[in-house]
């Protein structure tokens, strides 16, 4: 290792030793097990997730009443020493953790370096295995980040991926041949809005939840919610219907082909995305700011103007559907069924 590496390794390590023990010697938390325990974990993150570790953690002190904000602003200077070029005044500081909590980040499954490596090495791998293979089309942060090749900011926990239910069959079989990914089912306790089917990451906590569409002779896009009315299966299945016209459906999902590390895919375009999150959560919100600049807002504009023409059609009953027939081999109800799926697993190479 390179000896000024080390030597800037050894000072991150005594500031953060000190962040550590003074603020605890202030606390009144005498447990040295405990500090050393943080330490080591703090010293082991990036520099930017050690930060943020350490702003949630001083803030819940403060809440508890532990610590007081006058006894924490006095010795920011620590912190802010950890990183100066990003971190110039307490300002920062209090406006970063502003941030992680608007961001819903305080209690996050894992550093968010971590976690953006994770998403990206998910989104590769699974663009991989499908390609253009699909009727489908990636959506959600992610992609509005990946397209206006921007640095990935905040915690992603999912990708999402629009699919035509017609090859959901193809799909699964494409994923049960994987050794990295597994297809799950969700129609146990899927409510009337979210994921019928997630593909899971093996070995992790991320993956990838289908939304599922139909094309019909029309032109017209239908994007379909199925689920159980009050998720009792007793009820029988039923599925809710956005009917999107052609013109509409042509602006949000774009057949233009993208690329990453090599691999082509295809996306909902910048301005669907920005036109489905500029309202929503503050997350989303963000995503939509982060993107403004690249969107045609003409295009936004119609979005608004032609979405009067799209209709919906709720809570009619799905029968035949391939959610349910999936839904029983996934959860090996249908012996008969998954035989011959697998039978037509070995003698069909189409997708």
């Amino acid at each position: 290792m390179d000896n000024e590496l080390i030597k800037n390794n050894n000072e991150i390590n005594n500031i953060i030793k000190k962040i550590v023990y003074q603020f605890a010697d202030i606390a009144g938390i005498e447990d040295k097990k405990v500090c050393d325990n943080l330490i080591i974990r703090l010293s082991k993150l990036d520099i930017n997730d050690s930060i943020d570790e350490i702003l949630v953690s001083l803030n819940r002190l403060l809440n508890r009443k532990v610590l007081s904000a006058e006894q924490i602003l006095s010795n920011a200077n620590f912190i802010l020493a950890l990183n100066p070029e990003r971190y110039k005044s307490v300002e920062d500081l209090i406006k970063r953790l502003e941030w992680i909590k608007s961001m819903n980040m305080e209690y996050p499954q894992m550093p968010l370096t971590e976690n953006h490596r994770l998403v990206l090495e998910v989104f590769e791998k699974f663009n991989r295995l499908i390609g253009t293979k699909f009727d489908s089309f990636y959506t959600g942060g992610l992609i509005g980040y990946l397209l206006t090749k921007h640095e990935l900011e905040r915690y992603h926990g999912d990708l999402d991926l629009f699919i035509n239910e017609n090859q959901l069959l193809s799909l699964y079989k494409l994923v049960h041949q994987s050794e990295d990914f597994e297809f799950i089912s969700n129609m146990n306790h899927k409510e009337e809005n979210g994921h019928e089917f997630s593909i899971t990451y093996k070995g992790t906590t991320m993956s990838i939840g289908l939304f599922l569409f139909s094309r019909l002779p029309n032109k017209e896009m239908v994007l379909k919610e199925y689920f159980y009315p009050n998720q009792d299966r007793n009820n029988g299945l039923v599925v809710n219907e956005r009917h999107l016209t052609n013109d509409y459906a042509a602006m949000v999902f774009s057949n233009t082909l993208r690329e990453y590390n090599g691999e082509s895919y295809k996306a909902q375009s910048l301005e669907g995305i920005y036109h489905s999150k500029r309202d929503s959560r503050p997350k989303d919100k963000y995503d939509a700011q982060i993107i403004k600049n690249y969107v045609d807002m003409n295009i936004v504009y119609r979005l608004d103007t032609q979405r009067q023409a799209n209709y919906s059609v709720n809570n009619k009953i799905a029968v035949n559907s391939v959610v349910e027939q999936l839904d029983r081999i996934i959860n090996g109800q249908d012996i008969n069924q998954d035989f011959r799926y697998q039978k037509n697993m070995m003698v069909d190479n189409e997708l």
